[in-house]
C-alpha cells in the first residue's frame, strides 16, 4: 500500500491515511484468507487515539484473515505549503 503514488498538489498523501483496520487492511485480510497466506504490509496510519498522529505502520495479517499485530515505527513532520516530502522523522515514543 503506497499512498505516495496517488499524490498530487490537490491531494496530499496524508489524506490517504487510515486506521489500522481501515479499507486497505480489510482488503488484505480477505486476500490473506482467500490464498491462505500471511501478509506484512506498510500503511499510512492515522492514529485517532493519539491526536490523529500519522504513523508509518507495519500490519501483520494472518492466513485466517486476522490482524496479528501492528507496529508504528515513525511519524512525519512537514512544512505546510511545500512539497509533500517529510522534513523530519520523529521517534515513536509517546
Amino acid at each position: 500500500m503506497m499512498p505516495f503514488a496517488f499524490c498530487t498538489r490537490e491531494n496530499r498523501w496524508c489524506e490517504f491515511s487510515e486506521p489500522v483496520n481501515g479499507e486497505s487492511t480489510q482488503f488484505l485480510q480477505e486476500f490473506a484468507l482467500k490464498y491462505n497466506m500471511v501478509i506484512i504490509s506498510s500503511i499510512l496510519e492515522r492514529d485517532i487515539n493519539h491526536g490523529e498522529t500519522l504513523w508509518n505502520t507495519a500490519v501483520i495479517i494472518g492466513n485466517h484473515g486476522n490482524i496479528i499485530d501492528s507496529l508504528e515505527y515513525c511519524s512525519f513532520l512537514f512544512k505546510l505549503g511545500t512539497s509533500m516530502e517529510p522534513v523530519a522523522f520523529v521517534n515513536c515514543n509517546y
